[in-house]
């Protein structure tokens, strides 16, 4: 865990710089025969000072100076073998397999459905549709005969006669009276496949049959316009199913009391009757397409400013009075990536385009199954397979049978048993329920992992920004270990060194002045008890006062402790001098003072009173002195001529 930590800190300060190094991309220095590119050090620089990277002469050199050290030191760790040390390779296969998942996720998937999403919000769609509903765990067979009839009524689709068989054959009970019309749509309101099929298709054209989760849907295009964006608004309601002339009458009211200066969230909150926002001043939030009622929507995005207000409107629900307070209608891809990826990620898009990666990978890496292995392995399995009842076969965990390769990696039966125990969905509850379609769900889940294991192989090639950033990695565990092994650990475990250390810098290691004191608590408030306890307490110790007080019950309770001056409130106010006593205080039938005993002078502290901060600048010294010897060990040079091209 520490090694883990260590690590990304020491990437937080010498993160390597990403994307290729520029034709223009001069070496500023060498540690033997290491180089390090002017790109490289650039990055590192305005990454660690963000907003004090001002690129003066004194910055660049302190930099410059961190820098080197910390190369010297990875090249130290290489030199001793630590780069070979089985744990500081399996820390960094560690780092590498996981940076690698979270890179190819981010960079193969996330990334392009993020900026595709971002793209198509830019347009709102009219669409329509025909539905030909079926379940998703359907058996193939009703599977099938949707299809059928979808493929049917496209092939009998023209554009004179879509509304006319939309009503006639739809399932969408929604759409159906509606000659098929869903209305305006715009990026993540729709099933993807639809939403892709929505922006794919022209306007005034059909798409090919679309399945989703509901079933086959023949999509048409109505209309394609600029996206209406977000509206934050508000309202005030006057509903019209008790009284229509009274709901109008109040309304037109309520609209000339603005128009003569009042304040809008004011009559909301007094007069409109939608329950759900007149506490709130009428206040709706942030509006997108689809989250009201077509009429109500039209006549939000039709208002043009902000902080304006529209006439009173009609709609299903009464009559009402709409003001905009701000809309946001193309929002920078930076503004909204991160709502749009937390999005993504909870959709079933993601696992789309995860097997279309996949697909890629497989014709990328030569993807061969072995069929013979694979009948071998479906003979070997009976209908339990399809229950919870199944348990692997004896001696298909040990099965080394290879049932299919990509790239440089085989599958085998024994991977398939491991995946079978826990597919229970793939197993048991998806259509079709047969052994043979059973195995084939199992055998595309493994081929998924070994797709994404063998393509996180590939990335250092494929991205060299990613191998910078592995060797970033790599290098901050080195320098961990070198750490580890030649400063801390030497610095807990030499007690020696550590007391010549503290001999020779004891002076730097010294008590302020002290004092002892005591807390008393009384347990009264009479003035006059206190007063005559305070007094004695001055020249009387702690124990003579309690056995003065205390033989009936306990009324003088006290703590004490030595503190260093500035260290403690509540001395520190009293005069810094032997036998005062503080004027107290009284809380809950109970009086408290304070004492300074005695007043103890400036002292060197012992090694154990100091033993942290001794510990700590051991380690400083040891590190000074390593980076010292790796100096006269290791040839470093730096080019100032490149060095002061930086400077501005």
């Amino acid at each position: 865990m520490l090694n883990r930590m260590y690590a990304l800190a020491a990437l937080w300060l010498v993160a390597g710089f990403s994307g290729l190094q520029a034709q223009d991309d001069p070496v500023l220095f060498k540690v033997g025969d290491k180089e390090v590119h002017v790109s490289e050090f650039t990055y590192i620089y305005d990454k660690t000072n963000g907003k004090k990277a001002d690129y003066s002469e004194a910055s660049l050199k302190e930099y410059l100076d961190l820098y080197v050290n910390f190369k010297l030191q990875v090249a130290e760790g290489v030199a001793i073998g630590l780069n070979d040390d089985p744990q500081v390779k399996r820390e960094q296969n560690q780092y590498k397999s996981q940076l690698a998942k979270t890179y190819l996720i981010d960079r193969e998937i996330t990334e392009k459905l993020v900026r595709e999403a971002y793209e198509r919000t830019g347009e709102d769609r009219k669409i329509s549709h025909i539905l030909i509903a079926v379940k998703p765990n359907a058996d193939e067979k009703t599977q099938r005969e949707a299809y059928d009839r979808a493929k049917k009524i496209k092939a009998e689709l023209t554009p004179q006669n879509f509304n006319k068989l939309a009503q006639q054959y739809s399932d969408d009970t929604y759409s159906k009276n509606k000659e098929g019309i869903l209305g305006y749509f715009t990026a993540l309101q729709l099933p993807y496949e639809l939403e892709t099929a929505a922006y794919t298709t022209a306007v005034g054209r059909f798409s090919d049959i679309v399945k989703t989760e509901y079933g086959y849907h023949i999509l048409r295009v109505d209309d394609v316009r600029p996206a209406y964006g977000s509206i934050k608004a508000g309202h005030i309601l006057a509903r019209t199913n008790k009284d229509a002339d009274g709901a109008k009458k109040m309304i037109d009211s309520l609209y000339q009391a603005l128009q003569d200066g009042a304040k809008f969230e004011d009559l909301a909150s007094k007069h409109s009757q939608d329950n759900t926002t007149k506490n709130k001043g009428g206040q709706l939030g942030w509006i997108g397409i689809n989250t009201y009622a077509a009429d109500f929507e039209q006549a939000i995005f039709s208002l043009e400013k902000d902080n304006s207000y529209s006439k009173p409107i009609k709609t299903s629900s009464g009559w009402h009075i709409i003001k905009r307070y701000q809309a946001i209608q193309a929002p920078s891809y930076a503004d909204v990536k991160s709502e749009i990826t937390n999005k993504i990620k909870r959709k079933p898009r993601f696992d789309i385009i995860q097997n279309a990666l996949v697909n890629d990978i497989k014709k990328e890496s030569d993807y061969k199954e072995n069929e013979a292995n694979i009948k071998k392995l479906t003979a070997l399995l009976d209908a339990e397979f399809l229950t919870y009842r199944w348990k692997v076969p004896a001696g298909m965990l040990e099965n080394t049978d290879v049932l299919f390769t990509i790239g440089n990696l085989e599958a085998t039966t024994r991977e398939f048993a491991s995946i079978a125990q826990r597919a229970n969905a793939e197993r048991i509850n998806e259509q079709p329920r047969t052994v043979e379609a059973a195995v084939r769900r199992i055998i595309d889940k493994l081929v998924t992992q070994k797709a994404l294991a063998y393509e996180e192989t590939q990335l250092e090639k494929k991205y060299p920004e990613f191998k910078s950033l592995m060797r970033e990695y790599e290098e901050g565990i080195l320098l961990f270990e070198v750490k580890k092994q030649l400063i801390w650990d030497k610095a807990s475990s030499d007690k020696e060194g550590l007391e010549k250390f503290y001999a020779d810098n004891k002076d730097n290691y010294k008590w302020k002045e002290r004092a002892n004191v005591t807390f008393y608590t009384l347990r009264t408030d009479d003035a006059k008890t206190v007063k005559k306890i305070k007094k004695k307490a001055k020249c009387k110790t702690p124990e003579k006062i309690k056995s003065m007080y205390n033989a009936d019950r306990e009324v003088v309770q006290t703590t004490s402790g030595i503190y260093e001056k500035g260290k403690n409130i509540e001395v520190d106010k009293m005069k810094w001098k032997k036998r005062t006593v503080s004027d107290g205080y009284a809380k809950d039938k109970s009086s408290y003072f304070t004492k300074i005993e005695e007043i103890i002078p400036p002292s060197v502290k012992t090694l154990d009173e100091a033993r942290g901060y001794v510990v700590a600048d051991y380690q400083d010294y040891l590190e000074k002195q390593l980076i010292a010897e790796l100096k006269n060990k290791y040839t470093v040079v730096i080019d100032d001529k490149v060095l002061n091209s930086l400077v501005k």
